[in-house]
């Protein structure tokens, strides 16, 4: 059975904080996903992109302190966060802070093109099907991050995410807090390939390939005083047979306790040419 679905909806982009500066340009997304059934395994992909220009500051620095409300003083406290999920780059980011000075500084920036159709095309041929699935929606995402802070405790967690690749920190019960990030991601195209048995009713899935051109750099410079966890993955292309979910090829997670001053820097690429190009759409995760 081969299922084709495509829809239009909006792409969401949630940003909370306490002063910020954002310009948004946006047109409708293109959603598609893309089912392969057989009688005992099913291969399916989901996709969204959208053509989208977005660009976010904010800035924030002041003393978290109790509030007088209605005769009543409120508890001190700093709350925010950040997300973006644009053709599977996504940036998830949380801060929670108790009494204390604070002091915070973020851009980002987010491009993406979907103006490109996608394919599907399904070839049978001698009891064999192969399925192709072909996208070029371009996209890229910058983030930047600056923190510090001295008072009775501060959580402060980011992650980001290409496709199946992720990276990510957690800096929980900081007393005394300093962090600089960054992050710089780029999608370029992504094909995936379903190969199997055509011969009912046993049709079965052979191999099925993920094979996003892509490329992440994150960085993270921080002064900890509490708990910090660091994790990454880079993940193969390979489906496994008996679930088809792929594995990581590669993946680490560090923890530490105590005062650490720690830098920390990871670059996954991936390249699945399928096209030749002249001019790439835009450059790769260059500084600034």
């Amino acid at each position: 059975m081969i299922f084709n679905k495509i829809e239009t909806d909006r792409v969401c982009i949630v940003i909370a904080s306490l002063l910020l500066s954002v310009l948004i340009l946006s047109a409708n997304a293109e959603r598609i996903t893309t089912t392969v059934g057989t009688n005992n395994t099913d291969w399916s992909i989901a996709r969204q992109s959208d053509s989208i220009k977005f660009d976010y500051s904010q800035y924030v620095q002041g003393s978290i302190s109790p509030v007088e409300y209605r005769g009543r003083s409120l508890e001190p406290y700093h709350s925010s966060y950040e997300e973006v999920d644009v053709n599977d780059l996504r940036l998830r980011a949380r801060t929670s802070a108790r009494k204390g000075d604070y002091a915070s500084e973020g851009l980002i920036l987010l491009r993406a093109d979907s103006a490109n159709s996608s394919e599907f095309v399904l070839s049978i041929e001698n009891g064999t099907f192969i399925g192709e699935f072909i996208e070029e929606w371009p996209a890229i995402l910058r983030s930047s991050k600056s923190l510090r802070y001295s008072g009775q405790g501060i959580n402060s967690r980011e992650y980001a995410g290409n496709n199946l690749d992720y990276a990510g920190s957690s800096l929980l019960y900081n007393n005394e807090l300093s962090k600089d990030s960054g992050i710089d991601m780029l999608l370029t195209r992504m094909n995936a390939t379903v190969r199997g048995i055509s011969l009912s009713p046993n049709d079965t899935v052979l191999s099925a390939q993920f094979m996003p051109t892509k490329e992440t750099y994150y960085s993270i410079t921080t002064s900890s005083t509490g708990i910090a966890d660091f994790k990454y993955g880079f993940f193969s292309p390979n489906a496994g047979l008996k679930k088809l979910i792929y594995p990581m090829a590669s993946e680490g997670e560090e923890r530490y306790y105590g005062d650490y001053n720690i830098t920390r820097s990871i670059h996954m690429k991936s390249d699945f040419p399928r096209y030749e190009e002249e001019d790439d759409w835009i450059s790769c995760c260059s500084a600034g």
